[in-house]
C-alpha cells in the first residue's frame, strides 16, 4: 500500500510505527527490513540504548528518513540505560545512585526534577541530530512523561522540545476516554491540549496496539483476529498501531521475557490478511513525517 502525503478530513488514516529502534542488533535488523519494505511507516529510536547510533547511522546508509525519537528516561527490566548527557551521568533527581535510569515509572515520576528533565530531552533530541537524524515526532518509552502512574505528568517539558525542534508528541486525543483516568487526570488532558493546540501542536486522534506481554502462551491467529478487529474499529482520524518488531535472537531473550511477542508483531505488520484488510476498509497508511510537515507548516502560517 501507498503511504499518504495529505490529511483529509472523514478519512482514516493509520501510522505503523515500530518502537524501541536501537536496543539491541535483532531489533535493529527487523526494524530496517520493515522500514525498507513499507512494512512499517515510522519507527522511533531509543538515544540511550546500546545500538541507537547504529541504527541511525544504517537508517541514512538505506535512505530511510521516517524515523523519530523514542524519548527514553526509565530503564527496563533487563536492561539498564543512562542519560545521554555526560553531566547526568551521576546520580540526579530521575537516576539512581549507580547514574541509570529507574525501572519503575512510578519513581521516574515522583521524583524527576523538570528542569533536568527538560536537560535530558534536549540532549537526546540534539545527539540523534548530530549523528544525522532529522527527527519525524517525539514519543516517549513506557510513558513515562505521562503521568498515567501517579497523576505527575511531565508534557509541559516535552511539549516546549516538540515547538523549539518543529517535531509533533505522541500524546493522542483519544486519551482522554481512556477508563483508566482519574476525572483529575481526564481534566489535565483536557486543558493541556487545549493550550498546546493554540501553540501551534498537532496531536493524532487515537493509539492501537496489542498487549506489551501476552503470556507464554501466543496464538497467532488469534493475535491477528484482535488486530484485525481493531483496524476494522478504526475512527475518522490519524491512529498509530504500535509495535515492537524484532528477529528472535538469543541476545533478545536475554533482555525480555516478551521476545514471542516482539518476533509475532513482526510477523503481523507483514500478514497479508492485515494489508487486505486496510486495503478493503480504505485505510490510508500514513508517516509521523507528514504530521511533522503538517505542524511545521502550521506554525509558519
Amino acid at each position: 500500500m501507498r503511504q499518504s502525503n495529505q490529511i483529509l478530513p472523514g478519512e482514516r488514516y493509520l501510522i505503523i510505527n515500530a518502537d524501541d529502534f536501537g536496543m539491541d542488533e535483532g531489533t535493529n535488523e527487523k526494524i530496517l527490513e520493515l522500514l525498507a519494505r513499507d512494512k512499517v511507516t515510522s519507527a522511533s529510536v531509543m538515544m540511550p540504548a546500546p545500538y541507537a547510533k547504529e541504527a541511525i547511522e544504517a537508517s541514512r546508509r538505506l535512505g530511510l528518513k521516517q524515523v523519530g525519537i523514542h524519548l527514553t528516561l526509565t530503564s527496563d527490566a533487563r536492561q539498564t540505560y543512562r542519560p545521554v548527557v555526560a553531566a547526568l551521568s551521576r546520580s540526579c533527581s530521575f537516576t539512581t545512585d549507580e547514574g541509570t535510569f529507574f525501572r519503575e515509572v512510578a519513581a521516574f515520576e515522583l521524583r524527576a526534577d523538570p528542569d533536568e528533565v527538560a536537560y535530558e530531552l534536549e540532549a537526546q533530541i540534539l545527539l540523534a541530530i548530530e549523528l544525522g537524524l532529522d527527527p519525524t515526532h517525539l514519543d516517549c518509552h513506557a510513558g513515562s512523561l505521562l503521568g498515567l502512574s501517579t497523576g505527575r505528568d511531565l508534557l509541559d517539558v516535552v511539549f516546549e522540545a516538540s515547538l523549539k525542534f518543529g517535531l509533533p508528541f505522541n500524546l493522542p486525543v483519544g486519551i482522554i476516554d481512556q477508563d483508566f483516568l482519574s476525572e483529575e487526570q481526564r481534566a489535565r488532558f483536557r486543558s493541556i491540549f487545549e493550550v498546546a493546540v493554540s501553540r501551534g501542536l498537532i496531536f493524532i486522534d487515537d493509539i492501537i496496539a496489542l498487549p506489551y506481554c501476552m503470556g507464554r502462551e501466543i496464538d497467532y491467529r488469534d493475535a491477528r483476529d484482535r488486530v484485525l478487529e481493531m483496524i476494522r474499529r478504526l475512527r475518522p482520524g490519524v491512529t498509530q498501531w504500535t509495535v515492537h518488531p524484532s528477529k528472535l535472537t538469543d541476545r533478545l531473550k536475554g533482555l525480555t521475557d516478551c521476545y514471542r511477542e516482539r518476533e509475532l508483531e513482526a510477523r503481523l505488520v507483514q500478514d497479508d490478511a492485515i494489508r487486505d484488510a486496510l486495503r478493503e476498509e480504505g485505510i490510508r497508511l500514513l508517516s509521523w513525517g507528514a504530521i511533522r510537515d503538517k505542524q511545521r507548516e502550521q506554525s509558519h502560517r
